[in-house]
């Protein structure tokens, strides 16, 4: 019997990794430059409660519809997972929370590897699934900080200098790389962000990674996301 959680692209790079993920206990799905799902194995299935045969050839943000840990969509058309592929940025570990058709939802972490095709536009990327309990890292760090989701609007910019004495303490940063993580609150992209600051891109490519190691996170959502909810940025 054919295996449908392999897909059917003739000559899919990285085949021999696909096969050895199809009988693998590790969930795993791949999608191409378009965001198809090409690829989807047996413990994707029993992870998601959603059969190969229903899944594969459809958008993946339309299959999984994750979201972050506050509860905000994070699976959508040109994600942060799509948009940094295309501009050649590293994707980083980080954690979605999946909703299967039946049960829980369930907290995972995912990693993003890239497949390489015939030609620079045929990328492939391969997620790979691990499901997390409570006792996460991260799970732990934002029960400690008591972070529910809320209906706040959204905060922009960095705390002023003549803010409330009684406001929380700042991030862990430096001057700049306070400055750095409030651009990116403002949804200001690397490239921009040099041009407003007046630094190289690699020196902001430097800054960001700083932050996600000081912050103890995985990307630039999650950072933001701990700021708003540590009061490290407000509306302007």
């Amino acid at each position: 019997m054919k295996d449908t959680t392999r897909g059917s692209p003739h000559r899919r790079p990285g085949r021999e990794v696909l096969d050895l993920l199809a009988a693998s206990e590790t969930p795993a799905i791949a999608t191409d430059a378009g965001a198809r799902v090409i690829y989807w194995n047996r413990a994707a299935e029993r992870l998601l409660g959603r059969p190969a045969t229903a899944s594969l050839g459809r958008a993946c943000y339309e299959v999984l519809g994750g979201t972050d840990v506050f509860g905000n969509r994070f699976c959508y058309e040109s994600c942060p997972v799509v948009t940094m592929t295309q501009r050649g940025e590293t994707v980083r570990r980080f954690e979605l929370v999946v909703h299967p058709q039946s049960g829980p939802e369930r907290a995972t972490n995912v990693n993003i590897l890239k497949l390489p095709g015939a030609r620079p536009d045929q990328v492939t990327l391969l997620h790979l699934l691990e499901p997390i309990d409570k006792e996460s890292r991260l799970a732990r760090a934002l029960e400690a900080l008591g972070a529910t989701p809320t209906t706040e609007p959204p905060h922009h910019g960095l705390p002023s200098s003549d803010e409330d004495p009684k406001a929380p303490p700042g991030p862990p940063l430096t001057q700049r790389e306070r400055q750095v993580l409030g651009a990116i609150a403002r949804g200001l992209q690397n490239k921009e962000i040099a041009q407003e600051l007046g630094i190289s891109l690699a020196t902001v490519r430097n800054h960001v990674h700083n932050i996600l190691e000081k912050l103890e996170v995985h990307s630039k959502l999650e950072a933001v996301s701990l700021a708003f909810r540590r009061g490290w940025v407000r509306p302007a």
